[in-house]
């Protein structure tokens, strides 16, 4: 699934300024890549024009169009916004607006917008938002934990115990990011993102207590909007006749779309702190990516000693 993105999205996120047209600000963006139309302006050459997409007005665009006549002026603007892109972004150098945009902007019903960033950064950072917000997603039946800096998506069927964990995991000072369903996309092979429905953000659903919210009964830094999935803990209900990993030296993987992430199976039955485990797991993990794993250590000493005593 994707999720829909538009202008007025946009404007939220990167603290944009409105110059004009406030009400078209439900256009809908379908590309993360954006353009700068200098080529355009210059040239009044329009066979490659990247219509579909924000145009980015920066200082070097703008004294282009300042080397323009009047009637070029008109002329290329016209043609610019008769191509429907989505919106017009200018850049922190471009103190003036030129009217020829502002009339076009009311004529073809598109936003113009102001940025206080630089050129560089603010396209690097709205490239960002838009490769990560219009990437393919889906939902997973989980929770999903910002556990010391460890992005933790803990699965498993319903009334294992979910829920009741991550509670536990909040009153030890760790940030939810999402509670039942979690949505993940794939930024790039080996990242995957995971964030909480808009309508589910900072809520939590614990049964016998019934809907709760995060930032209200812990405070702001129980909660973030999204995470990137580090590790899966997967529960699953204590099974006598199931060999449980004991060593850890049998690594589990989980693929979401094309990474393959670590994963972690924990028993659960009456007795056992799910919490602590799965706060244990996440530090576990975090000291084998700095080359620690106490469980390969074990076996080599393990083997040193059998080939001694042999």
């Amino acid at each position: 699934m994707n999720e829909e993105v538009t202008i007025k999205d946009i404007v939220e996120e990167l603290e944009l300024e409105v110059i004009s047209g406030e009400e078209y600000l439900d256009r809908r963006v379908t590309r993360s890549v954006l353009s700068r139309p200098g080529v355009e302006l210059f040239a009044d050459y329009f066979s490659f024009y990247e219509r579909d997409r924000i145009q980015i007005i920066g200082s070097k665009e703008f004294n282009i169009y300042l080397m323009l006549n009047d009637d070029e002026k008109k002329d290329r603007v016209t043609n610019l916004f008769a191509g429907d892109p989505p919106a017009f972004v200018f850049t922190k150098h471009v103190v003036t607006i030129p009217d020829e945009f502002i009339e076009a902007s009311k004529t073809f019903k598109i936003p113009i917008l102001k940025t206080q960033q630089t050129t560089t950064p603010f396209i690097s950072n709205l490239s960002s938002y838009l490769a990560e917000e219009l990437a393919v997603k889906k939902s997973i039946h989980g929770v999903m934990m910002d556990i010391n800096g460890v992005g933790v998506l803990i699965t498993g069927k319903s009334f294992v115990g979910k829920s009741e964990s991550a509670l536990e995991l909040l009153h030890r000072g760790h940030t939810l990011v999402s509670d039942d369903r979690v949505i993940v996309s794939q930024k790039e092979v080996g990242t995957i993102i995971g964030c909480a429905p808009k309508l589910t953000r900072r809520l939590m659903e614990v049964r016998g207590l019934g809907i709760i919210d995060v930032i209200d009964l812990f405070g702001v830094r129980s909660y973030r909007h999204k995470k990137r999935v580090m590790l899966i803990i997967r529960l699953v209900d204590w099974d006598k006749a199931n060999s449980y990993n004991r060593l850890g030296v049998e690594e589990e993987t989980e693929k979401i779309f094309d990474t393959v992430l670590p994963r972690v199976t924990i028993p659960v039955q009456p007795g056992r702190n799910i919490a602590t485990l799965i706060e244990v797991a996440a530090m576990n993990w975090r000291l084998k990516t700095y080359g620690r794993n106490a469980a390969k250590e074990f076996v080599d000493k393990l083997d040193q000693l059998v080939k001694g005593e042999k």
